[in-house]
């Protein structure tokens, strides 16, 4: 008798770990962002702080902003503010947008 229930209680634990296991779902993974960064940082616009979240370091930043109005954002590889490694990792998170005219 003891034998018996201790299977069916087995049994029963292996159908609802079975049951409950199947209904659980992995959360798709999405890369986590930092609330205030700015996806893409306008290296003719933007303030300091914009672009040193990006990674780029302040005293970089503030030659940036001196330079300003830049043609492209690989003029801080030609101009030497970025290093060509430091570009490739920053490339996709800069712009350089054109000032409009008055």
């Amino acid at each position: 008798m003891f034998r018996r229930n201790l299977v069916g209680i087995v049994v029963l634990g292996l159908i609802a770990t079975v049951a409950f296991g199947a209904q659980v779902k992995e959360m798709p993974r999405t890369p986590v962002k930092p609330i205030n960064q700015p996806s893409v940082v306008d290296i003719n616009a933007a303030p300091e702080a914009d672009i040193v979240s990006i990674g780029v370091e302040r005293a970089v930043a503030k030659k940036i902003i001196d330079g300003r109005p830049w043609r492209s954002k690989r003029d801080l590889v030609t101009k030497q503010l970025l290093t060509k490694e430091q570009y490739e990792k920053l490339k996709n998170s800069l712009v350089a947008k054109r000032p409009k005219k008055s």
